[in-house]
């Protein structure tokens, strides 16, 4: 009887230790079990942040590469090409003129009589009105009164005066420091200040008009400054002096 109930209390304490094992490995596993579960809810989170982290960096490196690329494009515009100024057809107009100014240019004689009294060079000579040693600062062309005098080449009219020695005058710029001196005129004089004139063109007529040379015949008083110094007229006509 005694040996009965030992075998079964014996049997009672295995089926409390198989229990108690079962127990342990039910809450093992179900511990495995949770954290399996949890582990896979924490992956799954993690991959979609970032996933989202990603995008968002894709995104915004894609607006950052649209940014450099509109800068890009603003410089490029800022660095075209600008359109030169509409004035520098004037400017090479006017470049044009300043060369064809400069330009040989073709000389008359202003009057084609005799030189009879010649450009003294600096040198006293005697004039035979006043009676006195003096230089002749120009060349004296023999003509007849009311004969046509010529401007010996272009140039725009300077000055139209009376001298009160050399008689009616004009002043003729010429261009490149030269000023040509057509004196003892008549009083009527065709040009007046400001007007161009071409080599040829009529200035006016041999007069007797001049004070100074009055006892001379009828001629042309033909002077020619250079850069303000008289020079030879009839030798720089003739290209044989400057």
């Amino acid at each position: 009887m005694s040996n009965a109930k030992f075998k079964i209390g014996k049997l009672s304490g295995k089926g409390l230790f198989i229990a108690a094992a079962a127990c342990i490995i039910a809450v093992g596993a179900a511990g495995v079990y949770s954290y399996t579960k949890i582990s896979d809810r924490l992956n799954a989170e993690l991959i979609s942040e970032n996933r989202d982290t990603l995008s968002a960096e894709g995104k915004d490196n894609d607006e950052q590469a649209n940014a450099d690329k509109s800068g890009i494009s603003k410089v490029q515009e800022s660095t075209a090409p600008v359109t030169e100024p509409a004035q520098s057809a004037a400017v090479t107009t006017e470049a044009d003129k300043q060369q064809k100014k400069a330009e040989p240019q073709a000389y008359v004689r202003p009057l084609n009589g005799e030189v009879i009294n010649p450009f003294s060079n600096g040198e006293l000579v005697k004039s035979k009105t006043l009676n006195v040693w003096k230089t002749h600062d120009g060349a004296d062309i023999a003509g007849a009164i009311d004969e046509k005098v010529k401007s010996m080449t272009s140039g725009t009219v300077k000055k139209v005066y009376e001298d009160q020695m050399l008689g009616a005058c004009v002043i003729i710029d010429h261009g490149s420091g030269i000023e040509g001196y057509y004196c003892n005129l008549s009083k009527d004089i065709p040009v007046s200040e400001g007007e161009s004139v071409s080599a040829g063109t009529i200035i006016g007529a041999v007069g007797n008009t001049a004070e100074s040379e009055i006892s001379e015949e009828p001629h042309l008083h033909f002077a020619l400054k250079k850069n303000n110094e008289w020079i030879d007229p009839i030798a720089f006509i003739s290209g044989e002096g400057s």
